[in-house]
């Protein structure tokens, strides 16, 4: 039987509290930590294996079925003191459960799923709610510029409710998204912005064709570079006299929109 972890200084559990905190450290091995067993389930239920499971006594019956489910050829499982796990937790309380996953990007066509790009998006919640959208609307790609959130801190993660296990996601610059939006010279797709001041609204846009939507950040909107390469500009129409959207609330609706077009709701 193999021992219980109980110290915090254990290797393992050193570089799990790692990739909790750091940026660098996920990027640098390519993973994420995956807390609680409804994201586990979601994992799970993607084909996707972590390569490590940490968990506790504390672990649910649900999370116990999960247990069952892995397979000990791909993955390492280890048992850790409860709180233990609780001070490695990202969250207040840990569910007695933790994955590490590699990021592994799902495939997307971008010319039959429409792409969705977000500049620099620097709020944790607003990017996870974006995401759970991204996958409600058919937006399969979204890519992100460089200086916004990581979409693998765990803030987001439990945001998104696993739509980072449907999704293909990149970080990518304004040259390299124009690169991939015309990558095919016979179909490429359309740039749109959404943009408060355009004086063309959503509902009267065609939003069937191949195209790219971009969303600007929270706090300035999109930046200077992005703008050098949209075709059109979109705007939510709305009452005179309000404040502009947040970023999610405004990739919400458009998403929707586009989806509303291109299935004739």
């Amino acid at each position: 039987m193999t021992e219980i972890i109980t110290s915090s200084k254990n290797p393992t559990v050193q570089r799990v509290r790692e990739l909790l905190a750091q940026r660098k450290k996920r990027d640098e091995e390519n993973v994420f930590v995956v807390e609680g067993v409804r994201l586990a389930e979601e994992a799970l239920a993607a084909h996707r294996s972590p390569s490590l499971l940490l968990y506790s006594d504390r672990i649910s019956e649900r999370g116990r079925q999960l247990l069952k489910e892995i397979n000990p050829d791909h993955t390492r499982v280890e048992e850790v003191d409860a709180d233990l796990l609780d001070r490695v937790s990202d969250t207040t309380t840990s569910q007695g459960l933790l994955m590490v996953m590699e990021k592994t990007a799902s495939s997307a066509d971008p010319f039959s799923d429409p792409v969705l790009v977000l500049d620099q998006m620097r709020d944790p919640g607003n990017l996870g709610t974006i995401l759970r959208g991204a996958c409600a609307f058919g937006f399969r790609t979204v890519l992100l510029t460089p200086g916004s959130v990581d979409p693998y801190s765990p803030k987001v993660l439990r945001a998104a409710m696993g739509a980072h296990f449907k999704l293909r996601l990149e970080t990518r610059g304004a040259a390299e998204i124009e690169t991939f939006c015309h990558a095919d010279e016979s179909q490429g797709l359309e740039i749109l912005l959404a943009d408060s001041q355009s004086n063309e609204n959503c509902w009267q846009t065609d939003l069937t064709r191949p195209l790219c939507l971009i969303i600007g950040g929270e706090a300035f909107g999109a930046k200077s570079d992005i703008r050098a390469i949209v075709d059109r500009n979109v705007l939510i129409p709305m009452q005179a006299n309000n404040e502009s959207l947040n970023a999610a609330m405004a990739a919400s609706i458009l998403m929707y929109e586009v989806y509303r077009q291109r299935n004739l709701i």
